[in-house]
C-alpha cells in the first residue's frame, strides 16, 4: 500500500513505472453514481480534454478488462465516456 504523502506528490506513478512488474496506470475522469454504460474512451493525448465524467461501474469494468488485455500495458491513460 503506498501511503498518503506518496500520493499527493506524484512518486506513486514512479514506484509503478519502476517495479518492473506488468501496469497500467488508469486515471478516470470525476466519478459518478450512474449505471454504468459498458464502454468508455480511453486517451492517452489529454490535449482536448476539458473535464468529463465516469460512472463507478465503467471504472471498475475497465479496470478488471486490464488483467486479460494488454493493449494498454505500460502505458498512463485517462478514461471518460
Amino acid at each position: 500500500m503506498i501511503d498518503t504523502p506518496t500520493i499527493h506528490d506524484g512518486r506513486q506513478e514512479a514506484i509503478v513505472r519502476e517495479s518492473g512488474l506488468d501496469w497500467v496506470l488508469v486515471r478516470p475522469t470525476i466519478l459518478n453514481n450512474k449505471p454504468g454504460h459498458g464502454g468508455v474512451r480511453a486517451l492517452t493525448d489529454l490535449s482536448d480534454v476539458h473535464g468529463g465524467t465516469i460512472s463507478r461501474a465503467d471504472v471498475a469494468g475497465f479496470v478488471l478488462e486490464q488483467v486479460h488485455d494488454d493493449t494498454w500495458l505500460g502505458r498512463a491513460l485517462l478514461i471518460t465516456w
